[in-house]
């Protein structure tokens, strides 16, 4: 009897099928970005088109890699007479119809299509657009209220920084970590950040401000700048969408151009559209006031939103440098982080990538041999040059467990671990679990994962990585840059990957197999836990030099030429082609 495809956006993949789904994926992420680079050419000065999901390659949020990668696994399915599927499960009208016409063509008769579409989703999507303006015109009167008018300082050129905001980092930068602390005096003069708000609630904000403002480091708000007319010009972007040219499109016989169409009429993610283009007109107004400047560091994962602020820079600031601080390794599947030729071709990507080790190079390049590229100081993650970790003389042993965005999954993590909790009580050292949530997680919503939480499982409270860190013996995990950085550590990492779909995953195939596990079932996850809790003093040696040759290749230390080929244009080094 056949199984029941779950082909949905974040659905659940059949575990039969996972690793061949992975393989697939991985195999046609080239293919891809060259169908995007050809659809690019019919849009290319269109920035409603450059911040969409289909061009912006955002896998966390656009389907369309998914869809893609999904007819391939049902080709290769068929062709190796694996295809034993008798319904397949879609949540988009146009992929079930690209779905019905591929199983036409390859003559399979006996499998049902079938469409599920959320209510809720329809009704949100219709009261999206008016919500947008009414949080974004309620920002733009607060900061006016609590702010002023924008006033930055025209005297001399400024270097200008990409950033986010919430009210639980102001004081601490998640995202430059120590960036402000190591700059000098006169350079503080000139160097501003502009910060996105992200997660917060409107009755937060006029505190959120107030705290800013009184910050040692240098905020510009767009809220500032920005007016009504700008808001409405990113809310009507719902009505240029339909400029935007879309030629039809085959793969596999099919025509997927119907994809498209519907992604770019999709309300979905139109926070982050909205906040783009007021992005872009932010710029556009600082250079119709005169304002200078210099250097445009942009916080670059190759958004959206990237896309937007380097569009911006290129057109109202031409003189000006642009750099994209690439803050992690990267994820082979997370591909918007992976610039792609065609970008730069059209202005959407910053004159250089600055990475924080020269291990990186060679994979910000992958499919942009040619790119101009920066080796900067590692300044979210230089305490893993001061960690010291000797679990040896510990009567317990501490398995530090950081969960990812996603509730779901977080819940999982959290109910697997619960589930094998009882099994390490005949270990040699007391095992304690500690919990940290992702930044965005509210810590209630996490506690109520559980009925009721075991002894020696305790929610941190803990924002700091670092401190963490100091303490533990293994690190649990999903898709997250704290892999790389425990692995820095001397710790190793538990990995889980994704059970239902493809895997965002943070290890590079360079690091010794015997710092990380890759578990998928309950069983691995005991069994993981168990081999590192038995780990000899030889292997926790070994494990700090692993540590140490991670460090040097992946985190480039802080010193005051690495903070000059950032900030000052002049003294930049790129890091030329092998």
């Amino acid at each position: 009897m056949g199984i029941i495809f779950d082909a949905r956006f974040n659905g659940k993949v059949d575990f039969s099928i996972v690793s061949i789904f992975n393989e697939v994926s991985y195999q046609k992420r080239s293919s891809f970005n060259d169908l995007v680079a050809l659809i690019s050419r019919q849009n290319m000065n269109s920035l409603d088109w450059w911040i969409q999901g289909p061009a912006s390659r955002n896998t966390y949020s656009s389907p369309f890699f998914h869809y893609y990668c999904t007819l391939y696994l049902l080709s290769h399915l068929d062709k190796n007479n694996k295809f034993t599927f008798q319904e397949i499960i879609v949540d988009s009208p146009a992929f079930k119809d690209v779905i019905e016409e591929l199983l036409i063509d390859m003559g399979i008769r006996n499998c049902k299509v079938c469409c599920k579409l959320s209510f809720r989703g329809v009704i949100k999507n219709n009261l999206v657009m008016f919500g947008l303006f009414f949080i974004k015109f309620s920002q733009v009167l607060l900061a006016r209220l609590i702010l002023g008018k924008g006033s930055i300082p025209h005297n001399e050129p400024l270097t200008l920084i990409d950033t986010f905001i919430m009210p639980e980092y102001i004081e601490n930068d998640r995202w430059y970590g120590s960036l402000w602390d190591n700059l000098s005096a006169s350079q503080k003069k000139t160097v501003y950040f502009v910060p996105t708000i992200v997660l917060t609630s409107l009755k937060k904000i006029p505190a959120m401000f107030k705290s800013a403002k009184n910050n040692s480091r240098n905020f510009i708000f767009k809220e500032s700048y920005i007016n009504y007319k700008d808001i409405l010009f990113a809310v009507r972007h719902k009505s240029r969408i339909k400029k935007i040219k879309i030629k039809p499109v085959m793969v596999l016989g099919c025509n997927i151009s119907r994809l498209i169409k519907e992604e770019l009429n999709n309300n979905s993610d139109m926070l982050t559209v909205v906040e783009s283009i007021l992005t872009y007109r932010f710029i556009r107004r600082i250079s119709r006031l005169g304002v200078k400047t210099r250097l445009a560091i942009d916080w670059f994962e190759g958004q959206s939103l990237d896309k937007a602020w380097n569009l911006g820079f290129h057109e109202f600031y031409p003189q000006a440098k642009t750099i994209g601080y690439r803050a992690f390794e990267g994820f082979p599947f997370y591909l918007c982080a992976y610039p792609i030729p065609i970008e730069k071709k059209a202005g959407v990507l910053p004159n250089t990538i600055a990475v924080q080790g020269e291990a990186t190079v060679s994979t910000v390049r992958e499919f942009f041999p040619n790119l101009d590229v920066l080796v900067i100081p590692a300044f979210k993650a230089q305490y893993v040059w001061n960690q010291s970790v000797d679990s040896l003389k510990k009567s317990e042993y501490i398995i530090l467990t950081t969960l990812p965005i996603s509730a779901s999954h977080s819940s999982e993590i959290i109910n697997r671990i619960a589930n094998s909790y009882h099994l390490f009580n005949d270990t040699k050292k007391l095992v304690q679990f500690i919990i940290k949530p992702h930044p965005t997680h509210f810590i209630d919503s996490v506690k109520s994962c559980l009925p009721e939480w075991p002894e020696r499982m305790l929610l941190s409270r803990e924002k700091s990585l670092e401190k963490l860190l100091h303490s533990a013996d293994v690190l649990i995990t999903e898709a997250s840059s704290t892999c790389l950085e425990a692995l820095a550590c001397g710790i190793p990492v538990i990995m889980m990957e994704n059970r239902n779909a493809i895997t965002y995953d943070p290890i590079p195939k360079n690091i010794s197999s015997k710092m990380y596990k890759k578990i998928r079932t309950k069983q691995q996850l005991i069994d993981a836990i168990r081999y590192y809790i038995s780990r000899i003093e030889l292997d926790k040696m070994q494990q700090k030099a692993e540590g140490l040759k991670i460090r040097k290749k992946y985190f480039e230390p802080i010193t005051s030429k690495g903070v000059d080929r950032l900030i000052n244009t002049n003294t930049q080094m790129i890091h030329k082609v092998d």
